[in-house]
């Protein structure tokens, strides 16, 4: 079997079991939908009607990055611990079958799922009256930082598949994980963050592909400063590439025991 054969059958398995999952549906999909119609009535009330626009469009950016988050630091993992319990890797084993090939499968499949709830939620979001001016230019540049921002959370994932074992214990990590980059750098704005989580944000790549996005559809105005430094744009690509490999090694030597 070719490598291109074994990534394509891995993905298909995987997206029909990530499709069908209403656990993984609703934790990646529908909750950054719900937080997406309830958080303007409850957080935006106050926000001035010119501001309101460009309010709604950083949400919008901060709900995909969440349902990034969630699809390759709890679902995927949560998918590669339940697949490890009913025995697939001790067949996989024994035939012709690449690790790197099968998690590549895998990893296609966060990049399809991840692409398919982010147009969910962007559609929704413009119906809501979210603001997102991006340029025929900046659009491949919004794919790119999007493509690092998943490489770094699925290599997470992996990572968290490969040390813990059960099913239920990989997802309420990944998580706990996710909750906690969310509230210190993607919730809010770089301009309303405290002092203290700012140092954070220029550290962690998925802040710091947020505010990429965030700053070429909504604006450096709004958001607060330039993510597009040297400093910022140096560490998200370093440690993506660092915590991918390593995610996708350790997989390979960890989950692949007979």
């Amino acid at each position: 079997m070719s490598g291109v054969s074994q990534v394509r059958a891995s993905f298909l398995r995987s997206m029909r079991i990530f499709l069908r999952d209403k656990a993984i549906i609703g934790s990646s999909v529908m909750i950054p939908i719900f937080f997406l119609l309830v958080l303007p009535m409850v957080l935006f009330q106050e926000v001035p009607i010119e501001y309101l626009p460009a309010t709604k469009g950083f949400l919008v950016i901060a709900m995909v990055t969440l349902l990034i988050m969630s699809t390759a630091m709890s679902n995927l993992p949560g998918s590669i611990a339940a697949d490890r319990d009913h025995d697939l890797y001790s067949k996989l084993s024994s035939m012709p079958v690449s690790p790197v090939y099968e998690c590549l499968g895998r990893i296609v499949t966060v990049f399809v799922f991840s692409l398919l709830g982010s147009m969910v939620i962007i559609a929704l979001g413009l119906v809501l009256g979210a603001e997102l001016i991006v340029t025929f230019t900046e659009f491949p540049l919004v794919l790119g930082v999007t493509s690092v921002v998943i490489l770094f959370t699925a290599g997470l994932g992996l990572i968290i598949a490969s040390v813990v074992k059960s099913e239920s214990a990989a997802a309420h990590i990944g998580v706990a994980i996710v909750l906690i980059n969310y509230f210190i750098g993607i919730a809010f704005p770089y301009r309303d963050l405290p002092d203290l989580l700012r140092p954070i944000v220029h550290v962690n790549p998925v802040c710091i592909g947020n505010n990429m996005v965030a700053a070429l559809t909504v604006g450096e105005e709004f958001l607060g400063y330039n993510p597009f430094n040297l400093m910022d744009a140096s560490v998200m690509l370093l440690l993506a590439a660092v915590i991918f490999i390593t995610g996708l090694y350790i997989y390979s030597r960890n989950c692949w025991r007979r």
